[in-house]
Parts: C-alpha cells; structure tokens; sequence
C-alpha cells in the first residue's frame, strides 16, 4: 500500500496506538502546502474564497447543539450563498477530499467538523489537544500501521473475508463468515461489529427499529485512490502507455500535493492521489486502465518531469469509503453506538468520520464489553 494519509496534530489516539505496536511515523510537513492545489488562480475567486473561511471560522466558534435546524439540515452549498461557480468549486472540492461527498451532500454542521487545522470537533472555541510530532505518515504507507495491529493483536486477521449474518444462537451470536474456502461459523458470547452502518443493519438479525433506522441513516461516499510511484531521477527512463480517458472528468482534485516525504529526484516516491465520489460515482465502472491514463495526462500537465519516470499506477475502489456528514445525520447520532444485547457497535461512523474516530470508537467498544464483563 503506497497511500500516505496524514496524521495530523490532533491524532493522539492514533500516534499512540502506533508506538504501541510499533509502527513507524515519519514526520512530513507538506499538509500546510496541501491547499495549495486547490486554490484557484484568480485573485478575486481567492478574496471570496478567504471571505468564506472567514464566515465558516465564525460558526466553528459558536458552540451549540448540533441538531439544530441551521446546522444539521442546512447543505454546506447552500449555506455559502450567492458566490462565483469557482468558490462553489472550490469548497465541493474540498468537500470530496475531506469527506468523499459534495458541498450539496454534507450539511454546514458536517463542513465545520471539517475544515481548519484540526477535525476532533467542530468548534474552535476551545483549545484541541495535540501530540508533539507534528503531522506525519507511517513509514511505508497507511497499511503498515495495519499489518502492525494485526500483529499486536496475536490471532487470526482475515482480510479477505465477509460477514453474510449475525444471529443469536446458544447465549450468545452465530456468525456466519464468508471466505476464498467456502462458508464457515464462528460463534462468540459477545460481538463487536465494525461493519459498515449499512452492512451491519443488512447482516445482523432482528435489530430493534432505532437502531435500524440510525444505521441506515448512515451514507457513505465512495472514493477511489489512484496512487502512482515514481522513479529517481537518474533511473532508466520508462514510458508508461497511455490509451484513452474520459475529457471532462477532473482525474486528480490537488494537483498532487500530497506524496511520500523525501526527495523524489534522489529516491522517487508516491503521488497519493485520491477522488471522492461526485468523480469516482463517474468512472467507477470505466477499464483501469482509462483512470491510469487520465490521473497521468493530469500528472504530466502539473509535472511534465514525471513523463519518463512513471513505474505504475494503483487503482483502488473503496465502495465503503467514508461515512458522510450529510444533511440531517446528526439527528440519530446518539443512538449509533448505543449496545444491542450482546453486540457492540464501533467504527468511524459512530465517532468521527476519520482515522481517530475510528480508534476512539474501538476503545469504546471495549470499554462497554469490560463494564459488561465486570
């Protein structure tokens, strides 16, 4: 896995978990350049751009209930108003990198937790705590802090596995797993599930109506990454065929801002580049090999120094990809990780869109199991 997904300054639960099963973060200061590739050119469109900030950092420092009608109903989009197509642009683009969703999807309550230089909550009234490592990645892609859980955790990780059912059988829940060697059943005398909110409300049976109804609240945005790895400078030059792609799809949103620390003359690196789904919902179905040409058409025009230099292209589609802060989400929010019986609910959906919610939701879980446990 070549991804490089930040950790940002407020990830103290995930830079802890790293030191704890020994994955390795490397310090990488590109997140401050990382508007910089969304920022258009026009230094009016920039002035209203600023204005709106301006207006959203004023909201962020209002503090109050987040069901309100003005926050949770209301689409970021609409809250911006009358403002130039390149502002709408702008923020939509924003809004898919931040979220896989669209300015018109996620509400103005969804687009404070996200914007700023930290996304723990969506006030600024407030000081957030930090760690002190400033932003980083993991030392060789996201998925090594992965393959570094799976180890800490001293059993069997199945990666390549799915849940078709969970039922109560015997005291506790049957569930029945999906597998490369046929069906199989493991039962357990409690269960946390760290399903997607749709998946889990299709697969575990006989949940009471609340909770059903809380988790198919839950929309996702899906999202594809498009990675591409690049060679030293002084390698043997490549040229990597190109075939044919769509004209009026926006293959890269960043200009390819966020890549692998180091230098990629003396070493090469990775361009992390990924599309949420207002663009990827356009080409999901199209060849791979149409999304490597276009993501490198677009690579070649923002660094035409990359053209003999190009080893491969990841395609990844990611259908779960990112709970959305869509519009009126927040009026279930409560009841998402609310316990049904035995089964404990965890996951990103459940706290924050957001590595850290994810791992925050995870100790959750396990906090209730060990109250239940007691």
């Amino acid at each position: 896995n070549t991804g490089a997904q930040y950790v940002s300054t407020d990830r103290i639960k995930v830079v802890e978990l790293a030191d704890a099963v020994g994955a390795k973060l490397l310090r990488d200061d590109n997140l401050g350049e990382y508007w910089r590739g969304l920022y258009p050119g026009d230094p009016d469109t920039r002035s209203e751009i600023e204005s709106c900030i301006e207006r959203i950092s004023a909201e962020q420092m209002q503090r109050r209930p987040a069901t309100l009608p003005e926050l949770d109903d209301v689409a970021f989009d609409q809250w911006l108003g009358e403002v130039s197509p390149d502002t709408h642009r702008f923020f939509d683009r924003w809004c898919q990198i931040m979220n896989s969703g669209s300015s018109v999807e996620i509400s103005l309550y969804g687009a404070l937790w996200l914007w700023g230089d930290q996304r723990s909550t969506p006030w600024s009234d407030r000081p957030v705590s930090r760690h002190d490592r400033g932003d980083c990645v993991f030392d060789g892609g996201t998925n090594e802090f992965t393959k570094a859980l799976a180890r800490a955790i001293g059993d069997r990780v199945s990666l390549s596995s799915r849940v078709a059912s969970v039922r109560e059988a015997d005291g506790g829940y049957t569930i029945e797993v999906l597998g490369d060697r046929g069906t199989r059943e493991v039962w357990a005398r409690r269960v946390i599930s760290a399903l997607p909110a749709s998946v889990a409300a299709e697969v575990i049976d006989e949940l009471p109506g609340w909770k059903q109804q809380a988790l198919n609240a839950i929309r996702y945005g899906r999202f594809m990454t498009m990675n591409i790895v690049v060679s030293a400078k002084d390698a043997r030059p490549t040229s990597y065929p190109l075939t044919a792609a769509r004209s009026d799809v926006a293959y890269n949103l960043d200009a390819f801002v966020i890549r692998t620390p180091g230098n990629f003359d003396e070493r090469g690196g990775c361009f992390h580049n990924i599309v949420g789904d207002p663009t990827a919902r356009v080409i999901w179905d199209d060849p791979d090999h149409t999304i490597k040409t276009g993501t490198l058409r677009e690579l070649f025009r923002h660094h035409p120094e990359y053209r003999e230099r190009v080893v491969r292209v990841e395609v990844q589609r990611w259908p779960y990809g990112m709970p959305l802060y869509s519009v009126g989400r927040m009026k279930t929010y409560e009841q998402l990780a609310e316990p049904v019986g035995g089964i404990h609910f965890c996951g990103d959906y459940t706290w924050a869109s957001n590595m850290e919610g994810a791992a925050l939701s995870g100790e959750r879980a396990a906090r209730q199991i060990r109250g239940t446990s007691a």
